[in-house]
Parts: structure tokens; sequence; C-alpha cells
């Protein structure tokens, strides 16, 4: 079965529509004959015809997109160089995205996830899929435009997601949250809790109070402490600034 475009899916959110629409393009991609030819297994034979499919469908639906996020370089998507499949710790995938904020390759395995390989960290699944993926990094375009935010830092035990009493919070997002990535939001305020590495020792996550106005970013400490259940602790770096900052330090863009 052919795959939509996603920028013409109307099953994604209108926000995700909205940031595709302003900030990205589609550059040339394979057609399906193209995909089929080149798709191979791990030892270089040819892939059976239900593995080349699954490349079909996302060059069909995520093929040439490219956007930026947070450093200008894009988030491309298609399977030009990704057509062999490859063994991971998490099964097989292909390499169907390049992370421009990362500078690193994003795996997707068959069921649609996708992974990130980082050496000694090992392989970790980051996104429940591409759709979510979007999703997250529309809702983070759209906060980031209120130009108030504090951020922290929260330490868990390895492949443990931060224990979170959602009362403090703004109402979850489900359609942008995944593995590696919660998100909470009402319009005003809005709590990201997004994993930044996972070390053996244990995983790293960046949390960010966005808000609207900047009186609302008074009620960050006392939100993210009172609802992460974890160490949380101020952040001595914001990647999105990219700057140092001082404890309980407030960021305005």
């Amino acid at each position: 079965m052919a795959a939509i475009y996603v920028l013409d899916d109307p099953g994604l959110s209108e926000r995700a529509r909205r940031f595709l629409a302003r900030h990205a393009i589609r550059r040339p991609h394979l057609d399906a004959a193209a995909v089929r030819a080149a798709a191979v297994l791990p030892d270089g034979a040819p892939a059976p015809v239900e593995l080349a499919d699954v490349l079909v469908w996302f060059e069909e639906r995520y093929g040439g997109l490219s956007y930026p996020l947070l450093v200008g370089n894009g988030m491309e998507h298609g399977v030009r160089r990704g057509r062999r499949f490859v063994v991971t710790a998490l099964g097989l995938a292909f390499g169907g995205i390049v992370d421009g904020d990362w500078t690193c390759g994003v795996g997707v395995l068959l069921d649609g996830s996708t992974t990130m390989d980082l050496g000694e960290w090992g392989c970790r699944v980051i996104d429940r899929s591409v759709d979510q993926r979007i999703e997250k990094h529309a809702l983070l375009a759209e906060v980031r435009d209120w130009r108030h935010h504090q951020t922290f830092a929260c330490r868990t035990p390895p492949d443990v997601p931060p224990m979170v009493d959602e009362r403090w919070l703004p109402p979850p997002v489900p359609e942008a949250t995944g593995p590696a990535e919660l998100w909470w939001s009402d319009g005003d305020a809005a709590v990201q809790a997004t994993l930044w590495s996972w070390r053996p020792e244990g995983d790293r996550w960046i949390v960010r109070y966005f808000a609207r106005v900047w009186e609302k970013v008074d009620d960050a400490s006392r939100t993210v402490y009172a609802a992460m259940g974890h160490e949380t602790v101020p952040a001595e770096w914001c990647y999105l600034c990219d700057t140092s900052v001082a404890a309980g330090y407030r960021c305005i863009r």
C-alpha cells in the first residue's frame, strides 16, 4: 500500500503540519523501483520483498523531508544512504534519518521506532515513531518561540525514565511523548524532559520549563522539583541558548 507523504497526512497534529509547512522542504527522493533495486540485507544479499516494502513505505512517506530545529543543520529523512539493513542490539534497522542537531545518524527499526547508537553508550530507542519525532520537534519549536525558559538536569538509573508526579504539571501531550522525551503543555506553560545521555552508570535527562510570559517562569523551580521523583538540580548549561547558566537562572532569547 502506498504511503501518504507526511505533510499531506491529516492525521498529523495541526501543530506539526503548521511546523512542517513553515520550515520543511522536500529534496529529491527515490522512487519505489530504485529503493527495491538497492535494498540489501546485512550480508549484502538482496532484501526479501517484505523488507524492501518497509524501505519503500518510509521513502514515500518521509523521503527528502528536511527541516532545521536548533542549530540550523537539517533533520534529513530518506533511505538514499541507508538501503542496507544492519543488525543492532534491538533488531534489524536501516539508516533513515540524519539528526542535524546531534550530527549523527538515526536508525529506524522495522516497527517504525527510531534508535541512536552512540558507541560505548549502546543502542537506545529514542522515538516510538517518526511521526512522534516530528511532533516533539514541532512542540519544541513552538514553545521555544515563547522565549522564556529555565533548565534543570535530572539523573535516573540506567534505562529508567523520570518518575513524574503529573499533579504538578500541565496536561500531557501524548502525540509528542516517546521513550526518550516527555511533554506536558497547556498553551501557557510547557515542561519537557528529554534524554541527554545514557552512560552505563545512569541516564541524564534535561528538564525544561517554558512559559509564554516572563512572570510565569517564577513557577519553574517549585513545579519541576515537586514533579520530578529523582535527583534534579539546576542545569549548568542551556543547550537552547548555547550558554552556561547560573543556578536558578532563567533564559530569555
